[in-house]
């Protein structure tokens, strides 16, 4: 038998309840999935990881920020494109990947160096927005209906881990090249 058939056999559906579906594997482990939310509640928190992965494995280098802020850019566009409305984000992300893009072609250079630097720190201030203003952000949502608590309880938490890994950013970029670092 394929995998899937395996994997099928050995998982038992324990429950639904309305838009919830919990599974049960092997005796050792819950999976509880929500299928009526939107796909970004789910692919925030795996920028989040992916971004702090790059991070950790490449800050010494940088070669994370041009994924991770096309990434973000692209989102912001989508935003844009599905709400109508603006995303701060299609500014700031535009501005590191400008810096990225620079860093590239000239390597980095002390411009380079400020240009990752301050762009990363428009980044975070980007998201920190969110942070500053959630009661109201978090109100307007609520009185619309137009995002689920679980997606705004993420969102938040999604925000603050990126206006953190972007403040890391700037300064990894800020002291990158030096030694120990």
């Amino acid at each position: 038998p394929d995998q899937r058939t395996h994997l099928h056999t050995q998982c038992t559906l324990l429950c639904t309840h309305t838009s919830l579906v919990v599974f049960y594997f092997e005796s050792t482990s819950i999976i509880i999935m929500s299928v009526s939310e939107p796909i970004a509640t789910y692919l925030m928190p795996l920028y989040a990881v992916a971004s702090w992965y790059g991070f950790i494995t490449q800050g010494h280098t940088g070669k994370y920020m041009l994924p991770v802020a096309l990434v973000g850019w692209v989102w912001a566009g989508i935003n844009i494109y599905r709400t109508k409305r603006l995303d701060l984000g299609i500014v700031t992300f535009f501005f590191v990947v400008l810096a990225s893009l620079s860093e590239r072609r000239y390597g980095f250079t002390p411009g380079a160096k400020l240009a990752l630097s301050a762009s990363s720190i428009m980044v975070a201030g980007n998201y920190s927005l969110v942070i500053i203003f959630w009661k109201e952000i978090s109100k307007d949502l609520a009185k619309s209906k137009s995002k689920s608590q679980l997606w705004m309880n993420i969102f938040w938490g999604y925000c603050a881990v990126m206006m953190a890994f972007w403040s890391c950013a700037a300064a990894k970029n800020y002291v990158r090249g030096a030694v120990g670092f």
